[in-house]
């Protein structure tokens, strides 16, 4: 491939979420054929020592990265993905903590270097947005200026030292995707299924909007669901069973596999009391979603409401029923998004519509142009 060095761009934009981290990027090499591609990291991120990763080598797999980077006067070390012998699924307790989600955006960085062919890191000018969720908005101040001293000044991801001739970082609430696409002038909402919680974001003007007008709905994500069962070892692989059980359970012609999802992770002899008690825990978590938003005034009158996050599919049409001619679809661009992108998921194409379309918009595009 021939590179014009000069003009060699890449923009990044990653959803830096409590479990996984996905995100899409665009490399121009100033030839006319820009190079695209969906990035998935896995969800594990463990904390080592300089001294542990020594001793522990073997442990490092092709789905694991290893960043070294300087925050301040201090050499950090963490080792980001799947582990070999850590379940590879689970989520880390500490994720809320910038230096954890510093690396793990680091690595994703990585990963797109992985991704383009023929260049040095040195010869490009890299553009690198990220999303967080509303509920950490607020603890990660200083991020834009970390991540920006590491594009910067150099960081180590895999033994390869990276270093950009050009850098610009800004940082992004959730919603801010589909805040692109939302009807300027009137009262929007945006409400982001998540693991933890459930966000509804206020949007005015094209852009989502901190607290109070925003709100965050603790507790009432699938995770809550999965704690109040009690029976698994690890919280994202109980996750997708609960995921998958609630999303059959009203097939009747999937009711078997329904079962199996839980059946795998639930003692028999308790497996028929888990099965009710999710159903009921489901409807549960429904009704206090509805009361809260019955009396939140914002949310309840708002002129378009649209919905993404990892569990959209299972509240979907209930929220289609709740708000009636203001919900506002985003079908089109999720068949957009899983056509335009082979590896991508249903799941994964909901948890990744509102990153993919701040992509489209900080890349010139709007969904149908990509």
């Amino acid at each position: 491939m021939s590179v014009d060095q000069q003009s060699a761009t890449l923009c990044i934009n990653v959803d830096t979420g409590s479990s996984a981290t996905r995100g899409f990027a665009l490399a121009d090499f100033g030839d006319g054929s820009p190079y695209e591609f969906f990035i998935h990291q896995l969800p594990n991120v463990e904390a080592r020592r300089a001294s542990e990763y020594e001793n522990n080598k073997r442990r490092m797999n092709d789905r694991s990265s290893l960043i070294r980077f300087h925050q301040g006067n201090e050499s950090i070390h963490r080792i980001v993905g799947e582990i070999p012998g850590h379940a590879g699924t689970k989520t880390d307790p500490n994720m809320s903590k910038s230096d954890e989600l510093v690396p793990k955006v680091l690595a994703f960085v990585g990963l797109a270097i992985d991704r383009i062919p023929s260049i040095e890191p040195d010869e490009i000018n890299v553009k690198l947005n990220f999303m967080l969720p509303i509920s950490e908005w607020a603890d990660y101040q200083d991020m834009e200026s970390d991540l920006l001293s590491c594009l910067l000044r150099g960081f180590s991801y895999n033994g390869q030292h990276i270093e950009f001739a050009g850098a610009v970082v800004k940082g992004y609430m959730e919603g801010a995707g589909v805040a692109t696409v939302a009807p300027k002038g009137s009262t929007s909402y945006v409400g982001v299924c998540g693991h933890k919680d459930m966000n509804f974001i206020a949007v005015e003007d094209g852009r989502p909007m901190e607290y109070p007008k925003s709100k965050t709905f603790e507790g009432l994500g699938m995770s809550s669901i999965v704690n109040s069962i009690k029976h698994f070892t690890d919280d994202v692989v109980g996750a997708k069973a609960v995921f998958r059980f609630i999303s059959l359970m009203d097939k009747p012609k999937q009711a078997e596999n329904a079962r199996k999802e839980l059946a795998a992770l639930i003692p028999a002899h308790r497996l028929e009391q888990k099965l009710t008690f999710t159903r009921e825990t489901f409807e549960s978590k429904w009704e206090e979603v509805c009361r809260r938003i019955e009396r939140d005034r914002g949310i309840k009158q708002a002129e378009y409401f649209f919905l993404v996050g990892g569990n959209t599919y299972l509240w979907h049409k209930r929220f289609k029923s709740l708000f009636g001619r203001a919900f506002t679809s985003l079908d089109h661009a999720f068949k957009e998004l899983r056509d335009t992108y082979d590896e991508i998921n249903s799941q994964w194409a909901y948890r990744a519509l509102d990153i993919w379309l701040l992509h489209l918009a900080s890349t010139g595009r709007t969904w149908g142009q990509s």
